[in-house]
């Protein structure tokens, strides 16, 4: 099924929303885009056959919002990856502001505010904002200071973390629709893919400190589907490759073609690095609170190197190295205090955020010069 409402003529913004199954969210969500200041925008849904049974109560308020639209339901179930892709392949904005379905802009200011910023520069391949939590209005810092930070490999490989949230996230529509695949379908990152490949081919990154979303609509009596699920009790000891295990594979291969002899090597160790220090282990502490100690042995399993390089050839001094970092982190993720760690998580998330930064330091000062 498709439904189009496409009264707007200037499109400067797509607002590309993967829907599935948090119908009332996503109606409190398009409340908040009838509400801009600035007009020039379609919505672009893409429903992943919803079963919450609410589809016409969507379309209903769709239709008498006055918001410049297009619907679309899947024939079947695409999951994640696939139903991102294909809000992005109804778009025709200039820019495709990605957007998850139970999030929604922070202010009605908020596109006339991306506008204004976006016009000082030329061309910008993908834009990454702050965002902020919906109920507690507590702002999340993946970006500390506004800039335009640059663009190729070294960029895509110290910047793809600030990627994991999704709302808030802006790409060149014709370049994210010019480097669509379904190589990574499953992985739960497809933007991670997108935009990391558009830099590294040597479109620039732009990073706002704005806060141009609100993370987590709030509706009394409903709720959305979390990794947060009853504890496994018995929980065996087995090996568990959630979909993050794929996230350095993705990267390798979204700035592959950019990659020469030269920096292969060093590049990829910086991206599983990057992994082993900061992603992985909050997971591992993570599920030690949401699980057991028994899951997050199975994740520290999951996230062996075997698994997350599969294929990849770095060397082997730098692969010993990974290695090392490997068993240390999955010591400290399994033995560290969980109430130490909230104690110190806010210093770690800023060190996390500052120490891969020198390469985006050193392109900044050149173009100072």
């Amino acid at each position: 099924m498709l439904l189009t409402n496409l009264s707007t003529q200037n499109l400067f913004f797509s607002i590309c929303i993967p829907q599935y199954n948090r119908t009332s969210f996503l109606i409190e969500a398009c409340k908040v885009l009838a509400s801009q200041t600035f007009k020039d925008f379609e919505v672009c849904i893409s429903d992943d056959c919803s079963t919450d049974g609410k589809e016409q109560d969507l379309i209903n308020y769709l239709q008498s919002s006055g918001l410049s639209f297009i619907y679309k339901k899947q024939e079947t179930n695409l999951r994640y990856d696939s139903n991102m892709k294909e809000s992005i392949a109804l778009a025709k904005g200039k820019y495709c502001f990605l957007h998850g379905n139970d999030d929604c802009l922070a202010s009605n200011t908020t596109l006339e505010d991306l506008y204004q910023e976006i016009q000082k520069y030329e061309s910008i391949g993908a834009i990454i904002t702050n965002f902020e939590d919906w109920e507690t209005g507590e702002k999340n810092w993946r970006i500390r200071q506004s800039n335009l930070v640059g663009s190729g490999v070294e960029i895509a490989v110290t910047h793809f973390r600030n990627l994991a949230f999704v709302t808030g996230i802006l790409v060149d529509r014709e370049l994210a629709q010019k480097h669509t695949t379904n190589k990574w379908d499953g992985s739960e990152m497809y933007q991670m893919y997108i935009i990391s490949r558009i830099i590294a081919s040597g479109h620039s990154l732009l990073e706002l400190d704005m806060s141009a979303a609100r993370k987590d609509i709030q509706i009394t009596g409903e709720s959305v589907d979390s990794y947060i699920k009853p504890k496994l009790d018995p929980c065996p000891i087995i090996e568990r490759k959630l979909p993050m295990v794929q996230i350095g594979r993705l990267i390798a291969d979204a700035i592959d073609p950019y990659l020469d002899n030269s920096n292969r090597s060093r590049l990829l160790e910086k991206i599983f690095l990057q992994l082993y220090l900061f992603t992985y282990p909050f997971w591992i502490i993570e599920y030690r609170k949401v699980q057991s100690w028994k899951y997050s042995l199975g994740l520290c399993l999951g996230f062996q190197p075997k698994n997350t390089f599969l294929g990849l050839d770095i060397g082997w001094l730098r692969t010993i190295r990974l290695y090392l970092v490997y068993v240390i982190i999955c010591l400290v993720g399994l033995i560290t205090p969980i109430n130490l760690f909230k104690q110190i998580k806010p210093i770690l998330f800023a060190i996390s955020k500052t120490l891969f930064s020198s390469q985006k330091n050193n392109l900044n000062l050149k173009e100072s010069v």
